[in-house]
């Protein structure tokens, strides 16, 4: 390629990254299951995302276009082991809440209620349910965060803290070969991470690092070890200043 052909395709480049559509959302629900992970929100986006899966051509919709979908309560209940109060309440708090997409190509800003319209239809064990199609497809990419995972695995789950660090062990178990698989957290990063606020690394290790090693060895292919990482310059005894955690195979118990 000649030097000024690059210049031109570097130039193409850079015109299209400027007038590339960025979207910014700001979303509660689907933020929380991300982020925080809500243990039975979560689940109720899981099995939303299952029956989402079953409408054809769902990417060729415009995205305003509002998709209806029903379900079988009892259905849903053997499914993510939750209960019918939870599940209602779950689906109460995606019809509360509302998407901010912000488009910066044409300065416009459009909110979207998650789901507009609900309908629980108790006689006949029955949930009817109307949702825009952006928010099907936003529904779908949770679920992509967990798609190593076998479904009735992680139903089994019961520790939002494992729901959360999973995808990440994932992420990481498919570094290159030549790339350690391992990532070093400090105090402030495992807090951030994990939406606590411990002050002292054993608490971490205790109450969110040993849980989520003894649920994994139960019900996961993917476990991990760590290690506790010291500052030795200072006189005294040395302080704990990170922590690595090294991604491991496993053969869980009852996978």
């Amino acid at each position: 390629m000649l030097p000024s052909e690059a210049r031109k395709l570097r130039k193409q480049k850079l015109e299209a990254q400027k007038n590339k559509v960025h979207k910014k959302i700001s979303n509660t629900f689907i933020e929380s299951a991300i982020k925080d992970n809500t243990l039975n929100a979560l689940k109720t986006i899981y099995y939303l995302a299952s029956a989402i899966e079953t409408i054809p051509n769902l990417k060729e919709l415009d995205s305003d276009k509002l998709l209806s979908i029903s379900f079988d309560t009892r259905d849903m209940l053997k499914y993510t082991d939750m209960t019918l109060p939870a599940i209602k309440k779950n689906i109460q708090a995606m019809q509360k809440t509302s998407v901010v997409y912000y488009n910066e190509e044409d300065d416009t800003e459009t909110g979207v209620s998650l789901i507009p319209y609900y309908k629980f239809i108790y006689g006949k064990n029955k949930v009817e349910l109307k949702l825009f199609v952006q928010i099907a497809q936003e529904i779908i990419d949770v679920k992509r965060n967990y798609s190593m995972v076998d479904t009735k695995v992680l139903m089994k789950f019961k520790s939002k803290h494992t729901l959360k660090l999973l995808p990440l062990l994932m992420r990481i178990s498919q570094y290159s070969d030549d790339v350690a698989k391992r990532k070093t957290f400090d105090l402030a990063a495992l807090n951030e991470f994990f939406g606590t606020k411990y002050k002292r690394f054993i608490d971490i290790e205790r109450k969110i690092l040993k849980p989520i090693q003894e649920e994994l060895d139960s019900h996961s292919k993917l476990n991990f070890i760590y290690q506790t990482n010291y500052d030795y310059f200072d006189a005294g005894r040395p302080k704990a200043i990170s922590i690595t955690l090294d991604v491991v195979e496993n053969q869980p118990r009852l996978f």
